[in-house]
C-alpha cells in the first residue's frame, strides 16, 4: 500500500512538473512556438514520459484549466456554505475568493497565453474558457439562491439572470487584469483585484443588487 501511494505521489510529482515547464513556455514563447520537446527539456523528463501524461500541448492547458477550475469550486463553495448576511459583501466575498484562489505551483501569467490561444485554433481551449465561465456562473446562481432562500433578497428576482451579469462581471474584472498584464501595467504577482479594485467592485455589484430587491 505504502509503495503504491509512492508510485501515484512521484506521478503527480512528475505531472506537476510537466504543468509548470509548459506554463513558463506559454508564458515565454507564446503558445504555438512552445513545443512538447521543449517542454520535456524544461521539466527535465524524456519526451516519451511526458507523452505518457499527455498527447499534446492542449492536453496541457486543459490540465491547468482543469486544477484551476476544482481550486476555485472548492473555494467558492464554501462561501455559498456560509455566505455573509449582506448579499452586496456575500457577492464581493465570492468574487474576492475567486481571484485569490490559484494553483500554487504555477505562474499566474499562463491565463495570457492560454487565453490567447484559446481565440486561435484551439477548440479544446476554447471549450475549457467556456466550461470555466459557466461553472462561475452556476456557482452565483448557488449563493443567490442561498441568499433568497434567507431572505436576503427579493423573492420575485430573476436569479438566472442576475448569476449571468454577475458571471459577465467577474470576467471584465479578470480580463481588466490581463489586459493591464499584456500593457506591462500589472504583473503576474500582483492581485487580480487590488484596494482601487476591490472598491469599485463593491460599487459595481451594489448597483446590480439595486435591481434585483436589495
Amino acid at each position: 500500500m505504502a509503495e503504491g501511494g509512492l508510485r501515484e505521489r512521484q506521478k503527480e510529482k512528475r505531472k506537476q512538473a510537466i504543468m509548470v515547464a509548459a506554463a513558463k513556455l506559454f508564458q515565454g514563447q507564446g503558445f504555438n512556438a512552445a513545443s512538447m520537446e521543449d517542454i520535456a527539456a524544461a521539466a527535465e523528463l524524456s519526451v516519451g514520459t511526458v507523452y505518457n501524461y499527455f498527447k499534446s500541448k492542449a492536453e496541457i492547458g486543459l490540465a491547468i484549466y482543469q486544477a484551476d477550475r476544482d481550486l476555485v469550486q472548492q473555494a467558492t463553495q464554501a462561501v455559498i456554505a456560509n455566505p455573509p448576511a449582506d448579499p452586496v459583501a456575500a457577492i464581493c466575498r465570492m468574487m474576492e475568493t475567486d481571484f485569490e484562489t490559484e494553483i500554487g505551483y504555477l505562474d499566474r501569467a499562463v491565463w495570457s497565453a492560454l487565453f490567447g490561444a484559446s481565440f486561435t485554433d484551439q477548440s479544446s481551449l476554447s471549450s475549457a474558457f467556456v466550461s470555466d465561465e459557466l461553472m462561475r456562473v452556476d456557482q452565483f446562481r448557488k449563493l443567490l439562491h442561498v441568499l433568497k432562500e434567507k431572505g436576503k433578497i427579493d423573492s420575485g428576482a430573476d436569479i438566472d439572470a442576475a448569476a449571468e451579469m454577475l458571471g459577465a462581471l467577474n470576467l471584465w474584472y479578470f480580463m481588466r487584469w490581463l489586459a493591464g498584464l499584456r500593457a506591462g501595467e500589472a504583473n503576474a504577482q500582483s492581485g487580480i483585484l487590488d484596494a482601487e479594485a476591490k472598491a469599485t467592485l463593491k460599487r459595481h455589484v451594489t448597483q446590480l443588487m439595486r435591481g434585483f430587491g436589495v
